[in-house]
């Protein structure tokens, strides 16, 4: 899918947000003296007129937000509504009152004051007190001081929720993830559920003996579920927002159908199991749990003998088995691991390898006899109707840590999208709130390989799920739906039904940009 201009500043647009449920505010760059900002302690409030409640109401309406009545200036309760949206969309609590980092990302005033690399104090134990509950660890624990340890934990949060570029510096769009900017209420771990206490014949301990006590991850049972409202809804929704999903309705703190197509998305896009439940592995991904120890090079533990294990379970060669000591023969296993994923192949276990990992469906080892599989099916027709264009994007980094595993070509909406190979309609996916593909079909040939294509504008007449098909067949239209900025067909391509590779090679040796007239058909 094609990214969004997410972190970019240009002279005339500042982007708010991730890839997914982008705010685009453009902003005047004049100097000083020709800007519109006004300092953070002359905000305009409800019940204020004049031209800064009209520049309040003209950025809301760049932004996409519909003010009633337009830019009247008078801050009324309609302007109050539509701040209070826009504060929702950008992961802020949405009071309708106009705080700092509403206002900066607005382009009314500068970035509120954030902890700075060289600083010391209580806002550097909040940003290191947010890292460690995001489930980064903090060279030097939580003293207060924001050196060297504190800038690579930062860069650490910022690679692994795709606020890239990772530079450990705190900028507005880090602070928001991490719930310490103005106007966001901290990220925290949802409590743990409360517990009845066991009848006992055995006394209590007497008062003057302070008990013995450490803070636990909350335990799945805990995890807001379908139907629950709350701050624990909310720090989801706020986890969901910050990894680059739309979710509808924003950080609101109702867990409704929005919150589960945008934690099923999710979890899609993470390959883990796609519920739409959020179990304690996608709460560790969007660090809402706290990350578990990961085994490291160089260690010797039952973890590592554990993960060793599951490896060869999942039909991973470790050199030397089982044998608890990470060394380059399992650094090489994880990384053949990793590539079997689409992951960047580091042979390092971070969290989305541990996750993966430790949920993998278990695998048979072929016998020795067993033939080889023939070579997978390839595309025989170039999938769109030209004119287009399109590059090798593979693994391009993405929010939340994902990286992009197609090529996307780019074209104008309504041109034909054909069927690459023959075979059969297996998947449909609808466009809806929260959907990244939008509309989308999986086609999968005779040998179990399948191709993806998502954000169609439509599908053609009769296209449906058990659709047989013949190569160069009209399947669809390209579009935008879903998650995307630009008209354009995501493909992917999965050999014999396994992870997907790389397509670019295979598209573009079939490359047909420049046929314009429609395919006749087969």
């Amino acid at each position: 899918m094609v990214r969004r201009l997410s972190q970019v500043v240009t002279p005339s647009v500042i982007a708010v947000g991730l890839s997914i449920g982008l705010v685009v505010v453009p902003v005047s760059l004049a100097p000083a003296s020709a800007q519109t900002q006004v300092s953070s302690t002359a905000l305009p409030r409800q019940g204020d007129r004049g031209s800064a409640v009209v520049n309040l109401q003209k950025a809301l309406i760049r932004a996409g937000i519909t003010v009633p009545g337009g830019a009247d200036g008078v801050f009324g309760r309609g302007t109050a509504g539509a701040l209070a949206q826009f504060q929702r969309s950008a992961g802020l609590n949405p009071t309708g009152v106009l705080d700092p980092t509403a206002a900066h990302l607005l382009g009314l005033a500068p970035a509120p004051a954030l902890p700075a690399r060289g600083q010391r104090g209580d806002a550097v134990r909040t940003l290191q007190n947010a890292l460690v509950t995001a489930g980064i660890p903090v060279r030097g624990g939580v003293d207060g001081i924001f050196g060297a340890g504190t800038a690579a934990a930062v860069s650490a949060f910022q690679a692994a929720r795709g606020l890239t570029p990772a530079t450990g510096l705190v900028d507005v769009r880090t602070a928001i993830a991490l719930g310490i900017a103005p106007g966001v209420a901290p990220v925290t771990n949802p409590p743990p559920a409360p517990t009845t206490p066991p009848t006992s014949t055995t006394p209590p301990a007497p008062a003057t003996t302070p008990p013995t006590s450490t803070t636990a991850p909350a335990p799945s049972s805990a995890l807001p579920a379908v139907g629950q409202r709350g701050e624990p809804v909310a720090v989801l929704q706020r986890a969901l927002i910050a990894a680059g999903l739309n979710v509808r309705g924003g950080a609101d703190g109702i867990f409704g159908a929005a919150t589960t197509t945008a934690l099923r998305s999710y979890q899609e896009l993470m390959t883990v199991p796609a519920t739409g439940t959020l179990d304690e592995n996608t709460a560790r991904l969007l660090g809402i749990l706290p990350a578990p120890a990961l085994p490291a090079v160089g260690e010797s533990s039952d973890g590592v003998r554990r993960l060793q294990q599951r490896l060869i379970d999942v039909g991973i060669h470790v050199a030397g088995g089982a044998d608890g000591v990470f060394g380059k023969a399992t650094s090489r296993a994880i990384a053949e691991f990793q590539r079997s994923r689409g992951l960047a192949s580091s042979g390092v276990v971070d969290l989305h390898t541990f996750v993966l990992v430790t949920t993998a469906t278990n695998s048979t080892t072929p016998s020795p006899e067993e033939a080889p599989k023939p070579a997978a099916i390839t595309p025989s027709v170039f999938p769109v109707q030209g004119p287009c264009w399109f590059a090798d994007t593979w693994k391009a980094p993405r929010p939340g840590g994902r990286r992009h595993l197609g090529v996307d070509i780019i074209a104008p909406t309504g041109k034909a999208v054909y069927a690459v190979t023959d075979g059969t309609i297996t998947r449909q996916f609808l466009d809806r709130p929260g959907s990244l593909g939008g509309n989308a079909l999986r086609l999968t040939a005779a040998d179990g390989t399948y191709f993806h294509y998502a954000h169609f504008s439509s599908f053609a007449d009769g296209i449906a799920v058990g659709s047989v098909v013949k190569a160069g067949q009209v399947i669809g239209y390209v579009g935008s739906t879903g998650s995307s900025s630009t008209p354009h067909l995501h493909f992917e391509y999965h050999p014999h039904g396994t992870g997907a590779v790389n397509p670019y090679a295979v598209v573009k040796a079939i490359d047909a940009c420049r046929v314009t007239e429609l395919r006749v058909a087969p």
